[in-house]
């Protein structure tokens, strides 16, 4: 795992290459400076294929509609139910591999 305190320095760390390779990235849609939307679209036009799960505490359907024509591969609601993470992880590591 690797963290990043914002958007900026998420997109730093993948201009840099990150080894191993990346699979996921999870971001919380209200942030800081660049938004979490931000990031995905940002994200999806450098790296198409990377999956991106975005993170709210407010799961209204203006919020889903973005983040997934964003290209959002997964929507969480706070507080994260961690066994739904992890079985997210491991269906996205599934597919990576078949």
């Amino acid at each position: 795992m690797h963290f990043a305190a914002s958007a900026e320095d998420a997109l730093d760390l993948l201009d840099k290459g990150i080894e191993p390779e990346i699979m996921l990235i999870l971001s919380d849609i209200n942030m800081p400076g660049m938004s979490g939307i931000d990031l995905l679209r940002r994200s999806k036009e450098r790296w198409p294929n990377l999956s991106v799960a975005m993170i709210t505490a407010y799961g209204d359907e203006d919020t889903l509609s973005n983040a997934m024509d964003g290209g959002a591969s997964a929507f969480l609601n706070k507080p994260i139910d961690f066994s739904d993470l992890k079985q997210l992880i491991a269906d996205m590591r599934a597919a990576r591999s078949g």
